[in-house]
């Protein structure tokens, strides 16, 4: 009798868990998701919503964004720099089947970093990710050859990346310089009657020399003095495209083979203590060879 009560006890318990199952988890869920708005103005934000049903995992991807990635059902993302960007939700359901919708976004350039539109004619690019420039260089490196390292950053002119120098606060002097990847030899003399263009911002009101150097010893040294704006740079931290005629560049050395470009760029400082100029940082992006420079009407 014993065994008896407890088989019964044990077939009671077996049914109430066969009735406890939810069989709502063979339905399919639902993927659905919304976007606050699809254009936006620099420096706005864009709400992003999973109204999904029935969802195991998430998983949303902001290419350009910030945050890049998350996992919430809300997520607000900001994007630092203006242009096209997709963003996309992907779904496993907890049946494991899985979905994934995209939404597209424009984001207004910053205000303060637009510029007018010029007409380049041949270009080639040494450190630029503009999609309207030839593309030229396929990557850099940076030298820190007096205590003047450069770092990557995100607030650039073009693209994603511009580089920032600032003295580590170990000499007085400061000097650094970028070049092809490998330091090969760069060809620039297709553009002998053109242009040299680089964009600089600073609020440093300093001297300083930008150099040239090729890998015959030759050596343009150009002068940017505390109370001018040679080629346009102002001192006002901003962003501005220097654009200096190769002819300018060629008669401070008329030995710079530009068959053989070492140095395309290379910043040295002028006398003084750089540890006790104020704001002794400056900012360089969009490096590139032009065979015209003339402003569209």
């Amino acid at each position: 009798m014993k065994y008896a009560y407890i088989l019964l006890a044990f077939i009671f318990l077996a049914c109430e868990k066969d009735e406890a199952i939810d069989y709502s988890q063979f339905t399919p869920g639902k993927l659905e998701a919304t976007q606050s708005v699809s254009a936006i103005k620099f420096g706005e934000s864009v709400v992003y919503r999973d109204l999904s049903t029935k969802v195991h995992r998430r998983n949303w991807v902001f290419p350009g964004g910030n945050p890049a990635s998350s996992t919430d059902s809300e997520v607000t993302v900001t994007y630092p720099v203006g242009g096209s960007y997709k963003a996309a939700l992907n779904i496993t359901f907890i049946d494991n089947q899985k979905g994934s919708v995209s939404f597209d976004v424009e984001v207004e350039k910053d205000p303060s970093k637009e510029l007018p539109e010029y007409d380049f004619g041949k270009t080639y690019g040494l450190y630029t990710e503009s999609p309207q420039i030839t593309p030229g260089l396929p990557s850099i490196q940076t030298i820190d050859m007096n205590q003047f390292p450069a770092t990557r950053i995100t607030d650039a002119l073009e693209g994603v990346e511009a580089l920032r120098f600032a003295p580590t606060g170990n000499s007085d002097w400061a000097m650094a310089a970028l070049q092809a990847k490998n330091a090969s030899q760069i060809n620039i003399s297709a553009f002998k009657d053109g242009f040299y263009n680089i964009a600089m911002k600073t609020e440093c009101q300093a001297s300083f020399l930008l150099r040239i150097r090729s890998a015959n010893g030759g050596n343009a040294i150009l002068e940017f003095t505390a109370k001018g704006e040679e080629y346009g740079l102002k001192r006002d931290g901003s962003w501005h495209l220097l654009s200096i005629p190769v002819k300018d560049i060629l008669s401070k050395d008329p030995t710079l083979n530009l068959n053989q470009i070492t140095d395309f760029f290379l910043f040295r400082s002028s006398p003084g203590d750089v540890r006790t100029i104020d704001n002794y940082v400056f900012y360089v992006d969009h490096i590139f060879m032009s065979e015209k420079v003339e402003e569209k009407k």
